[in-house]
């Protein structure tokens, strides 16, 4: 559920109808509220979210709407609009503005010479030496008063930041693809859906997102296939957390002792032709070449000029096919 910034509809009076016998007079926080519900926005929290409200006003419109037989309320305090609700017309006018209203007050004052950088409820709460509760109360009127800002409202309170922090906040789920991305080797988007343990569909929009801000790069895998590996960026970003599950490396498209072999020796001389690999592997000149074949049609090897025996040097994709030879054996 994607939360939605409100501007209030206005409905004005029709005469010679009769459209006022239906007309619902709100405040400004009531009307939005019904919007809100009108959207399917159901916690109160993420209505006090959505419409930029604190919790006590948001509690005082709902009941208003609630008294008006506009909304109803679940057993698992869940908030609806009534088919009333869903239908009527209305003209709201403005709430009172109460004198410093618009300030932080001295709890928030507080919460903001906490917030140095961006942190979750959980560590907001134990810093003041105050209860989660009290730490929602705080952030959702600091952020109807735009002091802070949240990485994903879906989610309000897994990262809180101020509003003048520059810090690129990622949503739960960026974050949890970001996390298991590794910084060593590329790998592909099955192996990090995977390790992620989300959808392939918001693991796409992850990786989009993490690309863009310049957290991850992408490659050409040997296979022709798109890899994606952290960047510095990524590493040092607020919000990665180091994953026991860090995503697998993708499987290679060679994997013998011999073609091993091969391409450390190429990859030590930067160059070498055929028949020096023949001598220095000890194998028959027929059967090296029928592998040299066999490598670039992997497009592992390529020929260093038109000669006959013009010597052969790795490929980016040899390069990283290697790379990750070593690394398997490594492990």
């Amino acid at each position: 559920m994607t939360m939605t910034k409100y501007s209030i509809r206005k409905t004005s009076r029709r005469s010679g109808t009769g459209a006022d016998r239906d007309l619902v007079v709100l405040k400004k926080s009531e009307a939005a509220c019904l919007e809100a519900l009108r959207d399917d926005i159901e916690r109160k929290t993420q209505i006090a979210i959505a419409t930029k409200l604190d919790l006590l006003k948001t509690s005082t419109a709902l009941e208003r709407l609630k008294s008006l037989g506009l909304a109803i309320q679940d057993e698992q305090k869940r908030w609806h609009p009534t088919k009333h609700g869903r239908s009527s017309s209305f003209k709201t006018f403005p709430d009172r503005m109460r004198r410093g209203s618009d300030k932080p007050g001295r709890g928030g004052e507080r919460l903001l010479s906490a917030l140095g950088r961006p942190m979750r409820g959980e560590e907001l709460a134990v810093r003041l030496g105050v209860t989660a509760q009290r730490i929602r109360q705080l952030v959702v009127k600091l952020h109807a008063r735009e002091y802070v800002r949240f990485g994903d409202e879906n989610k309000p309170f897994h990262i809180i930041a101020r509003c003048d922090d520059p810090t690129v906040l990622l949503s739960w789920h960026e974050e949890r693809v970001l996390s298991v991305i590794p910084r060593e080797f590329a790998t592909n988007p099955t192996k990090i859906r995977l390790a992620a343990g989300v959808s392939g569909e918001l693991m796409k929009d992850a990786l989009t997102r993490l690309l863009a801000e310049g957290f991850i790069g992408k490659t050409q895998g040997p296979r022709g296939d798109t890899l994606y590996q952290m960047t510095a960026a990524g590493v040092t970003h607020p919000q990665r957390r180091a994953s026991p599950s860090c995503a697998a490396p993708p499987r290679l498209p060679v994997e013998s002792d011999r073609v091993l072999a091969v391409l450390s020796h190429i990859s030590d001389a930067g160059k070498l032709r055929i028949r020096d690999i023949s001598g220095l592997l000890g194998i028959p000149l027929q059967s090296i070449n029928a592998l040299f074949q066999y490598l670039k049609r992997k497009s592992l090897v390529r020929k260093v000029g038109q000669k006959l025996q013009a010597p052969y040097e790795l490929t980016e994709e040899g390069r990283q096919a290697l790379a990750g030879m070593i690394r398997l054996r490594a492990a």
